[in-house]
């Protein structure tokens, strides 16, 4: 597979969370962190497609909460 590089602007205050997320969840690379993050977008994506909601449970409280996000409110339910 052919590879591209993109290269992207973040202000400094945007950087400094991508590395302390980075170091939480232990990503050696910013390939790797874009790349679980893209994962995670395309799978919400796919739920949306679906008509479910993208949400945190918490179970002993039995409540969750709803993630809203503009990019994912302009993905339509998929008929089938």
């Amino acid at each position: 597979m052919a590879t591209e590089r993109l290269q992207i602007e973040l202000n400094r205050d945007k950087v400094r969370e991508l590395e302390a997320l980075m170091k939480e969840v232990k990503a050696s690379t910013k390939k790797e962190y874009v790349n679980a993050a893209l994962t995670l977008l395309k799978w919400a994506i796919e739920q949306r497609r679906a008509g479910r909601i993208i949400a945190s449970l918490d179970e002993k409280e039995d409540a969750y909460r709803e993630l809203l996000m503009p990019l994912l409110s302009e993905v339509r339910r998929i008929e089938t």
